[in-house]
């Protein structure tokens, strides 16, 4: 028999003595035909997260009973097509209509098997009072491109066509690579993705896991120029903003990670260190606050 946990995103686990089986989701919302490359990115993400890459993947896609079935049809075969490029198996794929739904959404499970005698241990078994905490890429990139998805034709308005295509270039930055092989040599205590509620969350989360207390920077926390724009333009904060494909890493040794992480182009920064107690302290130049309980993510502004 094996153990069954419970991970919330990185959904059930089972472990025996041999091997590892679990299964991530996740879930997106919009009337964009490609909602669902977000929630394929975090299932996946989630995964690999965990050192499991995955074998395949179900989906839901519930829409709206006014919604145009030509939207529905775009939607599913964007899917279906990512799916395709990245060489992830499609095990099925559910359609329904839902008279109370407001607008589409799809929900992703991924599921993925790891062999080998030994298991990866929690961050709470793990991680550290003094472990350094860091910023794998840049916080907000998944909302900013929906954001683009969702208002485009407002944001080439507003901007030039140059800052349109940079956006769009980092669609490419969604899916975990390199990162977590990384990280995995690196011996990361571990690896957490950004997703719902933005890096504040994710902060929150971590220090809720390990039961310790957070030393953070405020000004080393990597955010792009093109997402500050976007976010500016709608008044959103880019702090609570869902980022697949952005990671949190726990490691003794932060200097070595953003490293090696640089040697690979992947950009990486120090932001701060687990503590003893609960404090959850952000330092932001000579202001001083504490981390607040996770706030509803920014992009709800946006669908809503």
């Amino acid at each position: 028999m094996g153990d069954i946990l419970e991970n919330g995103e990185k959904g059930m686990e089972v472990r025996t003595e041999t091997c590892r089986f679990a299964t991530g989701s996740g879930m997106s919302w919009g009337w964009s035909k490609d909602i669902g490359i977000y929630a394929l990115a975090a299932a996946v993400n989630s995964l690999a997260a965990e050192g499991i890459e995955c074998a395949g993947v179900e989906a839901q896609i519930l829409f709206p009973s006014r919604a145009d079935h030509s939207n529905i049809y775009a939607l599913e075969k964007s899917f279906r097509k990512t799916c395709l490029e990245r060489g992830i198996e499609m095990i099925r794929t559910q359609v329904q209509s839902n008279p109370l739904a407001a607008l589409p959404a799809i929900t992703v499970l991924a599921c993925g098997t790891a062999h080998g005698g030994s298991m990866q241990h929690s961050c709470m078994e793990t991680a550290h009072a003094g472990d350094m905490i860091v910023l794998v890429k840049w916080i907000g990139i998944e909302g900013m491109l929906r954001i683009a998805d969702e208002k485009g034709d407002e944001l080439r308005q507003r901007f030039a066509p140059v800052f349109i295509r940079q956006i769009q270039s980092r669609h490419r930055e969604l899916f975990a690579g390199k990162e977590i092989e990384i990280a995995r040599r690196a011996g990361v205590s571990s690896v957490r993705q950004i997703t719902e509620g933005g890096i504040l969350a994710a902060l929150w989360d971590l220090a809720k896991d390990t039961g310790l207390g957070l030393d953070l920077d405020m000004k080393r926390i990597s955010v792009l120029q093109e997402t500050i724009e976007v976010c500016e333009q709608y008044r959103i904060n880019p702090y609570q903003l869902t980022s697949a494909g952005s990671f949190l890493m726990v490691t003794a040794d932060g200097k070595a990670l953003t490293d090696a992480l640089g040697e690979n182009q992947i950009q990486g920064s120090v932001i701060g260190r687990l503590t003893a107690g609960n404090d959850k302290i952000i330092h932001n130049g000579e202001d001083v606050r504490y981390l607040d309980r996770p706030a509803p993510d920014e992009i709800y502004k946006i669908l809503m």
